[in-house]
């Protein structure tokens, strides 16, 4: 990728934090403060501590981030952090921010008891939309918001054998227990329990397209025209297998990929100029790492 497009990438990368980060500290502002229950990670342990100090929780938010942040620029990747570090500074300096504005909150007062509770409820589930949203964009371009979030992955670095998301569901289920203990009401634990299944669906959701693609397999006897089709055009890479057909025992070749499912119909209608050529695909195939391409060497892509 040239410094152009570099620019151009981190240009989007940038922009997505932004989105992700106002929509953090909105929702958390607007729905989770007013309706008396904790939310996972550090944003419930600044909740807990908010209800026991009246504090604003943006401050709790920094002073629980910026260690880890430091920690963090040691052991782990450095855009990584950086990112990480700006989104921890706006989302707190923005709840801080709306307190001052004295912002609009989704819980009127004055409520009946039975009124109340659907309010809140409605307000967690609009949360967890909310955080799952944020932190699918900041997945998307390779970050995450933070907080508990580098403790599993410092956690993963001298435990690599360790399940990541079960730490970050540990840590997060343990502070929601904790918040019990604060507002002395179960309502307040099933409704962050409501979120966190909200929350969870929404992200993945998100990245769905990110993580699931179409494996496909050609039988032809065009291999090397294929390739520099999906190389080219469709920056995926290939797999290339001798193969024998089993009734004619002429020699064909086997070309193995995994495609965007975006690309597939304009994929097919591409490979029926060549009509000595077998296709067959399947359907949610689960992506782990890069399999996109980067950057141009010598006019052609190569895998990043």
């Amino acid at each position: 990728m040239n410094i152009i497009g570099k620019i151009k990438s981190e240009v989007k990368c940038i922009f997505m934090m932004l989105c992700a980060v106002v929509i953090s500290f909105v929702s958390l502002y607007v729905f989770v403060i007013p309706s008396n229950f904790s939310p996972s990670g550090v944003d419930g342990i600044s909740t807990i501590l908010y209800e026991i100090t009246n504090i604003n929780i943006g401050w709790f938010k920094l002073a629980i981030n910026l260690p880890l942040m430091v920690i963090a620029w040691i052991y782990l990747k450095k855009r990584y952090v950086i990112y990480v570090a700006m989104f921890t500074l706006f989302d707190s300096f923005g709840v801080i921010l709306l307190d001052k504005l004295d912002f609009f909150t989704f819980i009127p007062v004055g409520l009946e008891a039975g009124e109340e509770v659907g309010y809140r409820l409605i307000a967690s589930i609009f949360s967890g939309v909310s955080l799952g949203i944020c932190t699918g964009l900041m997945l998307k371009i390779g970050c995450s918001t933070g907080g508990i979030d580098i403790v599993a992955c410092l956690v993963n670095l001298k435990k690599p054998n360790f399940n990541i998301e079960r730490i970050i569901s540990i840590i997060c289920y343990i502070v929601i227990l904790c918040s019990y203990f604060v507002y002395w009401d179960l309502t307040s634990i099933l409704l962050s329990i409501i979120q966190i299944f909200v929350f969870e669906w929404t992200a993945a959701s998100i990245l769905r397209k990110e993580r699931y693609a179409l494996e496909v397999k050609i039988v032809t006897k065009n291999p090397e025209v294929i390739r520099d089709e999906i190389i080219n055009k469709y920056q995926h890479s290939a797999t290339i297998i001798k193969a024998q057909g089993m009734y004619s025992k002429e020699d064909y070749s086997m070309v193995i990929t995994v495609l965007d499912n975006k690309n597939m119909n304009e994929f097919m209608n591409e490979m029926k100029k060549y009509p000595d050529t077998f296709i067959y695909f399947l359907d949610g195939v689960k992506v782990q790492g890069d399999f996109h391409f980067g950057k141009d060497i010598g006019g052609r892509v190569s895998a990043y």
